[in-house]
């Protein structure tokens, strides 16, 4: 996990240093419309502190936050049918609707940011639990690192190369020159390096718990060269998929995602399109269960470089999530 921890680390200076500015470093309560922004949590954080962001520019489309935290892992609730689900209840962070806790270093989401709307705010929000007495969670923390990423004018995606666009940005002349950064539409997590490595959020070394009832997209940057998309490494501590898990078994498909199937149960699966396992050249495009050794999946679409993790409203045992290396060729 070294190269990982590497790879991150070098990645979180790229990003910072896309535009060089003041880090704004509001408290909880706080508002600010830096570019560049961080958030870190007090000595004696209240229950919920909040932060309202707000446009650096009317160029502002996506922001990027990148963050480690340590917060109470996912609850697991019980509904009426008896099913088990996996929830973040307790403590949470929460953007854009969606909620994450539990065990962070250095995760990453990207959230859309409508800046042509001059009242937009984007508010980030980390709710705790009551920690009065023996409540046995753990010391609250968090450190988010918010980056404003601004597209030139016109556009809603970010261009291929690394081209700067000369603009006027209220009086002032400026350069965008946040093109390599920003994801195409749709994506909760973007890499736009060639390699790098992947994890499921709460991840945690594998002792995690994925939340239930996620969907989204983990895209890839494509260049006009670019021929595959190439998921290695994964191995048992890197991959637990799925209340059907089955020791080292690394399941495919029907036995993940069935055709035949009324509902979300037992859908839990992270899927690669129009994938090949490098050792069987096997075809498959859903994958779960767990692994031992090391499995190479390659994936030549022709499109968007993407691959999409489900999960859905069962917990099963080892549900830790997944951990992969990647290499854009």
């Amino acid at each position: 996990m070294k190269n990982c921890i590497a790879s991150t680390l070098l990645l979180l200076v790229a990003v910072t240093a896309i535009q060089a500015a003041s880090v704004a470093t509001p408290t909880c309560g706080g508002s600010t419309s830096s570019k560049n922004i961080n958030l870190v949590n007090p000595s004696n954080p209240p229950r919920e502190c909040e932060y309202h962001i707000k446009a650096y520019s009317k160029y502002v489309c996506q922001l990027r936050i990148n963050w480690a935290m340590t917060l109470a892992q996912p609850t697991l609730e019980t509904e009426d049918s008896g099913l088990t689900y996996a929830e973040c209840t307790r403590d949470y962070f929460e953007v854009n609707g969606l909620k994450f806790c539990g065990t962070e270093v250095w995760q990453h989401i990207y959230v859309p940011f409508n800046a042509t709307d001059g009242d937009s705010v984007v508010d980030l929000v980390v709710s705790l639990a009551d920690r009065a007495g023996a409540s046995g969670l753990p010391t609250a923390s968090w450190d988010m690192t918010v980056t404003q990423l601004e597209c030139p004018a016109g556009a809603s995606v970010r261009s291929l190369d690394f081209e700067e666009e000369e603009i006027t940005i209220e009086g002032r002349a400026s350069t965008i020159k946040d093109g390599f950064f920003v994801a195409p539409p749709g994506c909760l997590q973007y890499f736009p390096q060639s390699k790098g490595t992947v994890k499921s959020f709460n991840y945690n070394d594998g002792n995690g718990i994925y939340p239930s009832r996620m969907n989204y997209a983990i895209c890839f940057r494509r260049q006009t060269d670019t021929k595959a998309l190439n998921v290695r490494n994964i191995r048992a501590y890197g991959f637990n998929v799925g209340a059907v898990v089955a020791a080292s078994t690394l399941t495919t498909d029907e036995g993940c995602y069935s055709s035949e199937s009324t509902n979300d149960l037992d859908a839990d699966f992270l899927m690669v399109p129009q994938a090949t396992l490098e050792d069987s050249h096997k075809h498959a495009t859903y994958f779960c269960g767990s692994i031992k050794k090391d499995v190479v999946i390659s994936s030549n679409n022709p499109g968007p470089l993407m691959v999409l993790f489900n999960s859905d409203d069962v917990y099963g045992q080892n549900e830790a999530g997944f951990a992969f290396t990647y290499v854009v060729s």
